[in-house]
C-alpha cells in the first residue's frame, strides 16, 4: 500500500517561504554585526578576511573579462585574414604577373654619418621625420617631428616636399634650400643636421 506524503497548502507554503526569508535575513543581519564588532575589536583581520571574500569574486571577473578580450582578438584577427585573402584573390585577377615591379625604379636613402644602413623607398609615398610614425624615423632633435615626404609620381620621378612648416628647420637639396624638389640619383638632401644620400636605379 502506497502512503501518500502531506502536500502543503497555499497558506502554509506562503508561511514556510516567509519563515526561510526571516531566517536568511536574521543570519544576514548577525553576519553584520559580527562583522562590526569584529572591526572594532581588530580591524585588519576583517579587512583581511573581506579582502579574501572579495578575491575570487575579482579572479572570476577578471578572467571572464580576459576570455571575451581574447575572443574578441580572435574574432578580428580571423576577419582580418579574411580580408586579405579576398584582397590576394581580387590582385590576382587585376594583375597579370604577382612577380612583375609596382614601379620601374627602386630608391633608397643612405644616411651619411652613423651605420644606419640603408632606408628603402618602399611606396608611393614616404613619410620622414623623428615622430614614431613616419615611415622613416630620424632621432635627431634637429629634425622635425613630421619633417618631408617623398612621392613617386606616374611619371616614375621621385619628388621630396618641406613639410616642417615656414618656422622649420627645411629642406636643403645639394645645399639648397627648396620647398620641393625633383630629386636626382646621388642628390644629398639635409633635414636638420642630418644628411641623406637619394640614390636610385631602375628595376
Amino acid at each position: 500500500m502506497v502512503r501518500e506524503e502531506p502536500q502543503l497548502g497555499h497558506g502554509a507554503l506562503l508561511s514556510t517561504v516567509g519563515t526561510w526569508s526571516e531566517g536568511v535575513a536574521a543570519a544576514a543581519r548577525e553576519a553584520v554585526q559580527l562583522l562590526a564588532a569584529g572591526y572594532q575589536r581588530v580591524p585588519a583581520l576583517v579587512l583581511a578576511v573581506s579582502a579574501l571574500l572579495l578575491l575570487p569574486a575579482v579572479a572570476i571577473l577578471s578572467f571572464a573579462v580576459q576570455a571575451a578580450a581574447r575572443r574578441r582578438t580572435r574574432q578580428a584577427a580571423s576577419r582580418s585574414a579574411q580580408l586579405r585573402a579576398a584582397a590576394a584573390e581580387a590582385s590576382d585577377e587585376v594583375l597579370p604577373s604577382a612577380a612583375s615591379p609596382l614601379w620601374a625604379h627602386q630608391a633608397w636613402l643612405t644616411p651619411q654619418e652613423g651605420d644606419a644602413g640603408t632606408l628603402p623607398l618602399a611606396g608611393q609615398t614616404i613619410r620622414i621625420g623623428r615622430h614614431q610614425d613616419n615611415d622613416i624615423r630620424l632621432p635627431d632633435t634637429s629634425v622635425h617631428r613630421y619633417h618631408a615626404v617623398i612621392e613617386q609620381t606616374a611619371d616614375e620621378e621621385f619628388v621630396i616636399t618641406d613639410v616642417s612648416g615656414t618656422d622649420g628647420n627645411g629642406v636643403r637639396v645639394n645645399g639648397e634650400r627648396l620647398a620641393r624638389a625633383q630629386l636626382a640619383d646621388g642628390d644629398i638632401i639635409e633635414l636638420g643636421r642630418t644628411r641623406l644620400k637619394f640614390e636610385s636605379v631602375p628595376v
